[in-house]
């Protein structure tokens, strides 16, 4: 077989590769690439092969795939380069391919005489944001494998937090919660040439590269967040940048990240955006820049000079200068702003001048996607004196209060595998709510989901993230009929036997009243009062008297695990049975401790999340690439306050 890759780029060239390698695998294809000439199959942009692109807008955020393959003669094409490499795992998954988790062993090849194969299909994206957001403990290996998957499942974007993500790569390279496994961390030189190698994987899958988030403003005052609790000595001269909060300059609650600036002065201003620039300059493959202010509440300044603006008109005024300075200098880089606690609220004054540079974002933590707005509107803001402001029909009246001074490309973060996959083991009811929000986002007119998340969270399936990206693209997929086939290719002939004991398990658990969070913000500010967390599994004593059980329930079931495991000969399917054994015990451990907390034994619950905690950390190195211990132990310890 010839394919020729009619760009010679290096995600042209990736798509080739792996469409020649799959088919090798499928039926013992033996493929040539090359540039040019007569081919079986042709990979190339719509330009190169003579397609219409009438459904494409911008071709950096809207995907469409185009295949037209009739027993192994065609082609494959896409509206930009990442589109053609969805294209090779359309063509793949139509005929039985499967990447059901990150990683080698997540790949389900059929053996099949593609010969007879035959696909002709055409495909806009229904929401251009579809992806993923570093977060948790992680490795780069971790990363990788993750966005390696990520155009499998239709995904689009990844984005790298901060300069450079340390923050989350050393939590797992210091084996942060681990009680049994202690190595010395590499040097920070390391991680910065990790960040390089996962923004090369990043664009080498053509995936959209987001950047920077809350770190824009510490980072161009020369202050580095590296963990929290880290100790900072910070020059006098350099805290007059910080906002005047009580009548002091100084770090909010000791972290450059949570810590706001003195956004009304015009040297500051000046700085912050210069430095973002030269980033950008130095790193001209960034597609989206997020510049977002301080990750924390209750500490904008209250100089003279900030108190004549809301949080929103300054913010705004760094974009438009932002804006400005990269018009000027030629980079066409988007800048993604984000309406986030205090600028949830519209400005007053200030209009960006260049609305299509920008496109906003905004956490979420939804139950259920409606139109619906909250009662009574947007509240009246104060200073430095934010509260909780609930779910999504709070947050659309924000954004139809900014509609006046944008109106543009919009998308939701989501936190759905943070730490909320926590609260429902098998992930079935998890992965339908998911899939019932992907078909009702349209309504609430925001244009997809970046997915906050760990990105080992696999533990038992990536079924969740699976229909996360499957439904962004494509949201009139059938839910029950999609779960199906995942669940066959990722068990086998015994799938069933393991759907109905995934359903049990997230019926006894019940997701809502275990998942305590009220949002993103509530969780990592304290903006929540403390009771009303706990309200769901506290005293919830019917909850404890169904999972108190839940220990005998497993047992019977790893009779058929075991004998999965001895009997499955394809390897995706054996480490799925393999997964299901370890997560077994997980699950009887983590009941132990829900039941504690719901005879309001706290007490006990910590010594409970003691033995499970051991228990992880003996089998962690069997597991991490699916199960993040380190913000399961953050999360437990959150219920627990």
């Amino acid at each position: 077989m010839i394919i020729i890759k009619a760009q010679k780029t290096e995600t042209i060239t990736y798509a080739a590769e792996e469409l020649a390698k799959y088919l090798n695998m499928m039926d013992g294809t033996e493929a040539t690439i090359v540039d040019s000439g007569d081919a079986d199959i042709t990979l190339g942009l719509f330009a190169d092969l003579g397609l219409s692109a009438h459904d494409v807008r911008d071709a950096m955020i809207d995907d469409v795939v185009e295949v037209k393959i009739n027993r192994k003669k065609g082609y494959i094409s896409g509206s930009n380069e990442r589109s053609v490499l969805m294209g090779v795992y359309t063509y793949l998954k139509s005929a039985g391919c499967r990447w059901v988790r990150p990683g080698i062993d997540g790949e389900y090849i059929p053996l099949k005489d593609m010969s007879d194969h035959s696909l002709s299909y055409r495909k806009k994206a229904d929401y251009p944001f579809r992806g993923q957001c570093i977060e948790g403990a992680i490795s780069f290996e971790h990363v990788r494998d993750t966005v390696l998957w990520l155009p499998k499942i239709n995904m689009n974007l990844f984005m790298i937090e901060q300069i450079v993500p340390y923050n989350y790569m050393s939590r797992w390279y210091r084996h942060t919660s681990n009680t049994k496994w202690q190595e010395e961390e590499p040097p920070y030189e390391q991680y910065c040439a990790w960040c390089l190698d996962l923004e090369h994987v990043i664009k080498k899958c053509g995936l959209q590269l987001h950047v920077m988030g809350h770190g824009a403003l510490n980072e161009p005052f020369g202050i580095r967040h590296m963990i929290s609790g880290q100790h900072y000595d910070i020059p006098e001269e350099k805290k007059k940048a910080f906002a005047l909060v009580n009548g002091k300059r100084e770090l909010y609650k000791s972290s450059p990240f949570f810590t706001q600036l003195c956004m009304s002065q015009e040297w500051i201003q000046d700085k912050i955006v210069n430095w973002l620039a030269d980033y950008l300059e130095e790193k001209p493959y960034i597609d989206f820049l997020h510049f977002w202010l301080a990750d924390n509440i209750n500490n904008h300044c209250e100089c003279e000079d900030c108190l004549k603006h809301t949080p929103s008109d300054l913010y705004v005024v760094m974009l438009n200068k932002l804006d400005a300075v990269l018009k000027a200098r030629g980079n066409n880089a988007k800048i993604i702003f984000i309406m986030y606690t205090d600028t949830l609220w519209p400005p007053i004054k200030e209009k960006l001048n260049n609305p299509d540079r920008f496109i906003m974002t905004t956490a979420c933590h939804g139950k259920a996607y409606s139109a619906e707005r909250a009662p009574g509107g947007m509240p009246k803001w104060e200073r430095n004196n934010y509260k909780e402001k609930g779910g999504l029909p709070s947050i659309l009246n924000f954004v139809d209060g900014w509609a006046n001074v944008f109106n543009g490309p919009k998308f939701i973060y989501e936190y759905y595998l943070y730490t909320s996959h926590f609260s429902d083991p098998g992930y079935m009811f998890l992965s339908r709510r998911i899939a019932e929000n992907m078909k009702q986002l349209h309504v609430t007119g925001f244009n997809g989901i970046m997915s906050d998340q760990t990105q080992r969270a696999y533990f038992p399936t990536a079924l969740p993230d699976t229909i996360l990206g499957e439904f962004l693209f494509d949201a009139s997929t059938d839910t029950e009929s999609f779960i199906d086939t995942y669940l066959a290719d990722c068990y086998g002939e015994d799938y069933r036997s393991a759907k109905e004991y995934l359903e049990t398990l997230s019926s006894v658990f019940e997701y809502d009243s275990i998942n305590m969070r009220k949002s993103i913000v509530a969780e990592d500010t304290g903006a929540v009062d403390p009771l009303a967390k706990k309200a769901g599994i506290f005293g919830n004593e019917s909850l404890g008297d169904r999972i108190a059980n839940i220990a005998d329930f497993v047992d019977r079931f790893a009779v058929t695990v075991n004998k999965n495991i001895a009997s499955v000969t394809d390897k995706c399917h054996a480490e799925s049975w393999r997964l299901l054994s370890y997560h077994g015990e997980y699950v009887k451990l983590f009941a132990k401790i829900l039941f504690a907390v719901s005879r309001n034994d706290t007490e006990g619950a910590l010594a409970r999340l003691d033995e499970a905690v051991d228990y992880l950390s003996e089998i962690e190195k069997e597991i991490h690439p699916y199960f993040d211990l380190c913000l399961f132990v953050s999360r437990i310890k959150n219920l627990l306050k």
